[in-house]
């Protein structure tokens, strides 16, 4: 790939037109808009490793309520490959003054004061949709409690795109033992749909997707989804032998008396290599990736060693796209 002038670089950012603007759900951007960003991304991969110094003096804070590894660290990556710089707090429960019992409102307030743009992880998705209205910077949703994760969907969609070149017609099922509390399967919903996938949910019935995500793709966005309940491992391997790609977008094993029970369900939901291998000998690549961090009992672990696995890929790409996003929302 050939590193394209500066001023083209800037010119795929204004081309994505969301400079100021909150990404609080995949929903806030249009299909141009998020297509215009994966080529903006695309053109950014050769500074995954490298920097590109498209704003200096930039601050990105991100406030992070819950554990995480991969979001934090690939938002902190991209910021600085941007050129600017990050301010975190990774345990805000404890060393802000949230400890203190300060409200998330006034310490968004706060917060926003420091930066250009502020990265939320938070386990109350009402209290941070709420206390978003406060910010006078852009806010990104780092994962906001079983509602919405965007810019995981975000990645993982950018990286079916850049394996295919579309998503338009690619059949995708996003499976789990709970789809409930599944907030990336959510947003990943939304965006395979609106980009022309044919999207299968698979899970128990008794922990479905919440009705809110399919009425409004099926009513307000016009687009069909199907949605398929209680299978066993034969019967799961059998649905996934003709997909394009599998998304796990994991589960958290309940504790307790419970958690046995629960890991049972799992295993009706487990990726088996030799469906992939099949599949493949018959000349049909099925992809498989995971959000991460995975349990065990989700996939077959001899999957990473295959050509099936986009889940490592997709870290990389994960720098690139959250640079878009980033140089998206600062805009020139």
């Amino acid at each position: 790939m050939t590193a394209l002038p500066m001023q083209s670089i800037k010119g795929l950012i204004d081309k994505v037109d969301f400079a100021g603007k909150s990404f609080i759900s995949i929903n806030d951007m249009s299909n141009d808009q998020l297509l215009n960003m994966f080529e903006l991304a695309r053109n950014l991969e050769l500074f995954n490793r490298d920097k590109i110094d498209l704003f200096p003096g930039a601050q990105a804070a991100l406030l992070f309520f819950q554990p995480s590894t991969r979001t934090r660290m690939s938002f902190q990556t991209a910021m600085t490959r941007l050129g600017g710089a990050v301010i975190s707090e990774a345990n805000p429960q404890v060393t802000s003054s949230a400890a203190k019992e300060e409200s998330l409102n006034d310490m968004i307030r706060c917060v926003a004061q420091y930066c250009n743009v502020l990265v939320l992880r938070h386990y109350d998705d009402v209290e941070a949709r709420e206390a978003a209205k406060y910010s006078s910077t852009p806010v990104i949703n780092g994962g906001w409690g079983h509602w919405e994760h965007p810019t995981q969907a975000l990645l993982d969609l950018y990286t079916l795109w850049r394996k295919f070149g579309t998503i338009e017609g690619k059949k995708v099922v996003i499976a789990a033992a709970d789809l409930i509390e599944a907030r990336t399967g959510h947003s990943m919903a939304y965006g395979l749909a609106r980009l022309g996938a044919d999207v299968t949910l698979a899970s128990p019935k008794a922990s479905k997707v919440p009705e809110e995500v399919t009425k409004r793709i099926r009513e307000e966005l016009k687009i069909d989804i199907k949605e398929e309940f209680d299978f066993n491992k034969q019967t799961f391997n059998e649905l996934i032998s003709d997909q394009d790609l599998v998304y796990l977008p994991g589960c958290s094993a309940p504790a307790g008396a419970t958690a046995e029970a629960f890991k049972k369900i799992m295993d009706d939901y487990f990726v088996q290599h030799e469906t992939l291998d099949a599949a493949r000998e018959k000349g049909h690549m099925i992809y498989v990736t995971h959000t991460l961090p995975r349990r065990a009992g989700e996939m077959d672990l001899a999957i990473d060693d295959t050509p099936n696995q986009l889940a490592f890929e997709a870290i990389l790409h994960s720098v690139s796209i959250r640079m878009a996003l980033l140089a998206s929302i600062l805009g020139n």
